[in-house]
């Protein structure tokens, strides 16, 4: 069985995925950069560029976002435009619109510009293509956008459902374009974790753990727009650190490690550099009950199936290059990569086994779209210089948070002192200061920061004050 465990923290929010207790996958949303993809907003277009083939249109963003002239050529500056975001603002740069709108429901997406319907590329089946497709147009016969990879098995009164909902959200948004002027937000997506709990919930997820009140309501009311039985799921541990309740932080720890054992004894060494991953595998402390041949085989099918996890987990992305044991069957090389290939399907994120070089040499090519979740955890230690990573400020201020969580849940006092490495204190003061009063607002403690050289980097000390 599946548990869904979302740890709603002032930096971020974080969604881990057990699986019969194991973690399977792990995502991190930062709190302070609220994305914006897939918003839908009532924009004015204050610049035409011709040279550049682009509009700059006002959305009440602090910058101007852009829009490609391309099918968009009637537009005139002063216009109001109906427009989506479809890539966040970078540096300088203002987000990029699209005016072509889509609404992503459980089973479709609906895009009302669009002239067909069309099928996810997952959904391998021609039998079930045919079933969705049909259901679907029969349905709405002028239905346009895609069927989703979660339509799969699903029913009429599902899909008729998600097609009245997303044209009931189609029509209120037009409604509100037409009804004002200027620049509005008109439609807004859900967070990362509503939205993964909307799309993956169902019959196998027993429950899914929040530990905040807020994101606990907006579940309750999404899962009831799913199947109100899956409202019985949710569980409030209300300001707990669940991370450490579910066993997801000591996993998460183990995983980011540059050397991760196997359950057999073998063991993974895993190392990064700018161009790409390399991940080698050992027997370790595995001998085997057989001959030698047959030991490297079970290490290196082991090793397969948690490099495949480690992927997902790590959000490890670009070239990785695997060095599994030697074998000299072609009939094992043969199912090693068979089954390294199976594991990856598991993966949302496309991924490639691209088969063993003269070498010896597994190559894996995954699409890279954000940070590695290592590095949201981990940072270079700038002092040894030695490669060694060590925790980074992210970490540590959600262990002051975790620290502040225990104090209101386990104490009265409503003061406490922390103190730092001087180092951490440094930086937490010139660059995180904000993050520390929102804490404080939040568990309604006052903290105060102090520092002291003899404190470990990653330790810190917690003084109570009443």
């Amino acid at each position: 069985m599946k548990n869904i465990v979302i740890e709603s923290l002032v930096t971020s929010q974080k969604v881990a995925v057990l699986e019969d207790g194991i973690l399977s996958e792990l995502f991190i949303e930062d709190s302070y950069n609220i994305k914006t993809v897939s918003n839908i907003y009532r924009g004015i277009v204050r610049k035409a560029l011709k040279g550049i083939e682009a509009y700059f249109v006002d959305i009440g963003t602090e910058k101007l976002a852009y829009l490609s002239m391309k099918n968009n050529e009637s537009i005139k500056c002063g216009q109001d435009v109906l427009v989506q975001i479809n890539k966040e603002s970078i540096g300088t740069k203002g987000a990029k619109l699209n005016t072509e709108i889509s609404f992503a429901g459980r089973y479709l997406v609906y895009i009302p510009s669009n002239d067909r319907l069309t099928i996810s590329n997952k959904i391998k089946s021609e039998k079930e293509r045919f079933r969705i497709k049909k259901i679907v147009q029969n349905i709405d016969k002028d239905f346009t956008g895609i069927i989703r990879t979660e339509a799969i098995g699903c029913s009429k009164e599902e899909l008729e459902k998600d097609i009245e909902d997303l044209k009931f959200e189609h029509n209120r948004v037009l409604k509100e374009f037409k009804l004002g002027i200027g620049p509005k937000l008109l439609y807004k997506d859900l967070d990362f974790a509503s939205k993964y709990v909307k799309d993956n919930v169902n019959d196998s997820v027993e429950k899914i753990i929040v530990n905040n009140e807020e994101k606990y309501e907006e579940l309750k009311s999404i899962l009831n727009y799913v199947n109100k039985d899956y409202k019985n799921k949710l569980v409030l541990e209300n300001n707990k650190d669940v991370f450490d309740l579910y066993s997801v932080q000591s996993q998460i720890d183990k995983c980011l490690g540059r050397k991760v054992w196997l359950k057999s004894g073998g063991y993974l060494i895993i190392d990064k550099t700018e161009a790409l991953s390399v991940i080698d595998v050992n027997t370790g402390k595995f001998t085997g009950n057989s001959n030698l041949e047959e030991t490297v085989y079970k290490t290196n099918i082991e090793a397969a199936k948690e490099i495949s996890r480690l992927l997902r987990i790590r959000d490890m992305a670009g070239i990785i290059i695997v060095d599994f044991i030697d074998m000299q069957k072609s009939e094992y090389k043969k199912n090693l990569i068979h089954i390294l290939s199976k594991e990856t399907l598991k993966d949302k994120r496309k991924t490639n086994v691209m088969g063993i070089t003269k070498l010896g040499l597994v190559e894996i090519a995954r699409r890279r779209e954000k940070d590695s979740i290592d590095s949201y955890y981990l940072k270079n230690c700038d002092i040894c210089k030695s490669g060694e990573r060590i925790k980074s400020i992210n970490r540590l201020i959600d262990e002051i948070e975790k620290e502040v969580m225990r104090v209101k849940e386990h104490t009265s006092y409503n003061q406490v002192e922390i103190e730092l490495n001087d180092r951490v204190f440094e930086e937490i003061n010139k660059n995180h200061k904000r993050k520390i009063d929102d804490i404080s607002r939040k568990y309604n403690i006052s903290i105060s920061l102090s520092k002291k050289r003899d404190i470990d980097y990653e330790k810190m000390n917690i003084i109570f004050n009443s």
